[in-house]
């Protein structure tokens, strides 16, 4: 048994991609708990019915993001691999640039058109979410940079790049912000704490922008590239519907109970999910190693080798989120009340989450998979039926049982995706993207 487990756990050492992998998933542990801390600093420090304005504002960024970088951010994991790989430094520098300007442009409208609305329509949003929403418009732009900049770094495969700055240094600094403000006297309210997280932002991204400058290669054929522009916009923006859709699928059950329940019951829920960061982080993971690994092995042509990197990933994915669940379930009830004393009524949330991740964990990295294969009808067919799904239970099951019917939808959503991700992606692309737990797959060196 010892000798067995001695072997696995050796063959995952050798493989490159899962040790890549695993790298990542240390730096997200760290994330994790950074974010955690965060998290529970504005529970206390903020009024509850606050720290769910900002809990809500704060996941739809995570979602119109993905509209604001225009599909770069996912675009970045298919060309650039494939590019480093066939030496086009032309293609990538274009690219580069390309992305650069148009995220720019793009979310640089999107924060002018939301300034618009908000000025000329006030009556239409509620007041404790006006100002908030202002805020968030003006740093628009910051965000989005963001993102495209940590898809770049991803594609490169720096994968510390693409996590430490947004994912640990960020939180700091909003901590430190927080601090001082309270020190200075500021009321923490959702207008507060959403500046110091654009502050926040602007920082990293200035940190982020420089250091992937000195690491980007240095070359002066972007001219030679000039023709493909339109082709890496049409295609980036081709995938954004899918890849904000994902995105949305993710966040679903949030920004619903945003609508369906009062603000606070909403960041009850809220932190029952937050302390599952460890297993959501675990598949965060293997999702930035897993798309650039892909694209490498379609740019080599070489189905066997994609597959066996597919089950190989999964697998991984799939083993390691049971432990993180497991023990973010025993710690259930010492974290919600690091939260607060309310906060420990969601605990049912964190069991019936808990199962819902080990249901995603079960099919890996697919969406990676559909990505990196430009198939991005495909995978906003599958999303859109899995957030319609979603939708019709929480309306049925969360007026009845509050935030934990909002969890149980979740596992229920989960379930059916997993056999319509399953079915779809091996009668579309031949590929099997179902966990294999108890295959044993050759390491690739």
């Amino acid at each position: 048994m010892i000798a067995t487990i001695r072997r696995r756990v050796f063959d995952l050492w050798r493989d490159t991609g899962l040790r890549s992998a695993l790298v990542g998933i240390v730096v997200r542990i760290a994330a994790a708990c950074v974010g955690l801390c965060l998290q529970i600093v504005l529970a206390r420090v903020m009024a509850l019915p606050e720290y769910g304005v900002y809990v809500i504002l704060w996941t739809w960024v995570s979602v119109v993001g993905q509209v604001g970088v225009l599909g770069f951010y996912d675009s970045a994991a298919r060309f650039i691999p494939r590019y480093g790989r066939r030496d086009k430094q032309a293609h990538l520098a274009g690219f580069l640039a390309t992305g650069f300007w148009a995220v720019l442009l793009g979310s640089g409208l999107l924060a002018v058109a939301a300034m618009v609305f908000l000025l000329a329509l006030p009556t239409l949003v509620s007041p404790d979410f006006l100002l908030p929403l202002a805020v968030l418009a003006l740093g628009f732009p910051v965000l989005s940079l963001e993102t495209y900049l940590t898809g770049i770094a991803r594609g490169f495969g720096w994968y510390a790049l693409s996590t430490v700055p947004g994912f640990i240094l960020r939180p700091v600094l909003v901590m430190l912000g927080v601090g001082l403000a309270v020190s200075m006297g500021f009321t923490l309210d959702a207008v507060t704490v959403l500046c110091l997280v654009v502050l926040a932002s602007t920082a990293i991204l200035v940190l982020q922008a420089g250091l992937l400058r000195a690491r980007l290669p240095k070359t002066n054929l972007r001219s030679s590239a000039a023709g493909r522009r339109r082709f890496w916009l049409v295609v980036s923006v081709l995938m954004m519907p899918a890849m904000a859709a994902e995105e949305l699928f993710v966040w679903i059950d949030v920004l619903l109970l945003g609508f369906l329940l009062p603000p606070d019951q909403a960041s009850l829920y809220f932190a029952a999910q937050r302390s599952l960061s460890l297993a959501a982080f675990v598949q965060y993971g293997f999702m930035l190693v897993a798309a650039r690994g892909f694209s490498l092995s379609l740019a080599a042509a070489d189905r066997a080798g994609l597959q066996a990197s597919i089950t190989r990933s999964t697998n991984a994915t799939f083993w390691l989120t049971i432990p993180s669940v497991a023990l973010t379930i025993v710690a259930g009830y010492p974290l919600l009340h690091l939260f607060g004393p309310a906060f420990v009524s969601a605990y049912p949330c964190i069991i019936l989450l808990g199962l819902a991740h080990v249901i995603r964990a079960a099919t890996g990295q697919a969406a990676e998979l559909l990505v990196v294969q430009g198939r991005y009808r495909l995978s906003l067919v599958i999303v859109s039926l899995s957030v319609v799904i979603c939708l019709l239970l929480m309306l049925v099951l969360v007026p009845v049982f509050g935030i934990t019917g909002a969890a149980a939808a979740m596992v229920l959503v989960q379930t059916i995706r997993l056999v319509l991700v399953t079915w779809l992606v091996r009668q579309h692309t031949g590929y099997w993207v179902l966990v294999r737990p108890f295959t044993r797959i050759p390491a690739m060196g």
